[in-house]
């Protein structure tokens, strides 16, 4: 046994298990998962977390110009309030790290000294920290690697609802004018029924045909005009912007309807860009270091320093241990559910590996065929309508068919229009799936 001074020696004996123990704090990864976003999509992303109120405003965009695609997407990325909550929840991994790489106090137990009784000192420091910290670090490091990767595909899954809700809008504004052409088309055609039938040229059931058809245009009319309001309002929830306000304005981009790369190329980006694949390869690390740490807490130990009163001898103080003996379990139980943990995310990133596949080569044919829709509808069908309607009109002016044969060819040619918008909004759909399967745009 040695003989000290107690205070000094217990200072001196803590500090020294600290710096053997290395009480250095945990290293924090600098991730920022709004970079990658912006990398992925080539939009403006914030610098860092948004305000909570009110509308933020990406550069270069102003609420009251027309809002193109990237301009919603850019918006979402501001402003979606799923988003900014999903980002602020890397603040808890970040501190479930720092905890991670915090060592436990010592622990004092200090009974003075008492009539006859003698003063007794007793310091106990956790020593399971030497073997089992650096392991217990690594898992939260990767725990926060899932996290920050996994909020990547949540602005990916941002962007592209952000796109899908502004196709919805545009189709609504363009399904509306349709109808509302198509409705004074059919509008005049029953005026010029009900004439003819006045004029004994047609049968009541002829002109009931055509109101019947009219009054169906109108309720479409109505109906179109509803679905802009709907449409508005969900891309001003998907963007984040408040309920009240103007009316969102906005502008179609240009169509492309060129070749797509082959299935081969795309899945090969895919597997490569895949915030979410990526995210499972981590999940499978992190499994395994959570698996290790697991192995090093099959018993618990301290180490002690104990410091007495002797009558002659002043304080002498002697170290010690105070330690589990692993007799009855060595922590079967949770090193058998890390392994499982191992096990389920393996399986899981083969199953997400699938999905991935399936993913592109759906979203890839969906975009196909809604490009050639829309080819058809412009190369074949718009132009031989468009070519039916004039001619109708010429023979008109010559005096060969009546008014109502033209305004019957015309009916034809904005029924085509209603579908082009249908098609249009079909190909903007499916890039903006296609650009999510991929990762990238």
């Amino acid at each position: 046994m040695m003989r000290c001074g107690w205070p000094k020696l217990a200072i001196v004996s803590t500090l020294a298990l600290f710096a053997l123990a290395g009480c250095a704090p945990a290293r924090i990864p600098p991730a920022n998962p709004l970079t990658g976003i912006g990398k992925r999509t080539g939009l403006a992303v914030p610098p860092g977390p948004t305000s909570k109120e009110g509308a933020n405003w990406p550069p270069g965009i102003t609420p009251s110009g027309p809002m193109s695609s990237d301009d919603a997407a850019a918006i979402a990325i501001w402003n979606n309030k799923q988003l900014q909550a999903d980002l602020a929840s890397l603040g808890i991994a970040r501190g479930d790290l720092i905890d991670a790489g915090l060592l436990k106090n010592p622990r004092l137990d200090m009974l003075p000294s008492v009539g006859t009784l003698p003063f007794d000192l007793l310091v106990n420091f956790p020593v399971e920290v030497f073997w089992q910290r650096r392991r217990r670090v690594a898992a939260s490091e990767k725990a926060f690697e899932l996290l920050a990767t996994s909020l990547v595909q949540n602005g990916l899954n941002a962007v592209r609802d952000a796109r899908l809700a502004h196709a919805d809008l545009l189709l609504a504004h363009a399904r509306q004018t349709a109808a509302q052409r198509a409705a004074d088309l059919r509008k005049r055609i029953a005026e010029l029924t009900a004439a003819r039938l006045r004029a004994g040229d047609i049968s009541e059931l002829d002109a009931m045909a055509a109101i019947s058809d009219a009054a169906a245009t109108e309720e479409q009319l109505t109906r179109m005009q509803r679905e802009i309001l709907v449409a508005e309002e969900r891309l001003r929830f998907v963007l984040g912007l408040s309920t009240e306000g103007t009316t969102l304005a906005v502008s179609p981009s240009p169509i492309e309807t060129a070749g797509l790369p082959v299935p081969s190329d795309l899945l090969e980006k895919a597997m490569g860009s895949r915030p979410d694949l990526k995210a499972a390869e981590i999940a499978v690390a992190a499994a395994t270091k959570r698996a290790g740490w697991e192995r090093s807490r099959i018993s618990l130990a301290w180490a002690q320093l104990n410091s007495r009163e002797a009558i002659n001898n002043g304080i002498l103080t002697r170290p010690g241990i105070n330690a589990e003996i692993p007799i009855f379990h060595r922590n079967q139980g949770l090193i058998a559910r890390a392994d499982a943990d191992v096990e389920v995310a393996a399986r899981l990133y083969i199953a997400l590996r699938q999905r991935v596949a399936f993913e592109v080569r759906e979203a890839r044919e969906l975009l196909a065929q809604a490009q050639v829709g829309l080819e058809r509808m412009r190369g074949d069908v718009l132009p031989a309508l468009k070519r039916t309607a004039d001619l109708a009109r010429q023979q008109y002016e010559q005096g060969d068919v009546a008014y109502l044969f033209v305004l019957e060819q015309t009916r034809g040619l904005t029924d085509a229009e209603l579908r082009l918008a249908d098609s249009e909004a079909a190909v903007r759909r499916g890039l903006a799936q296609l650009e999510r399967s991929v990762g990238s745009k």
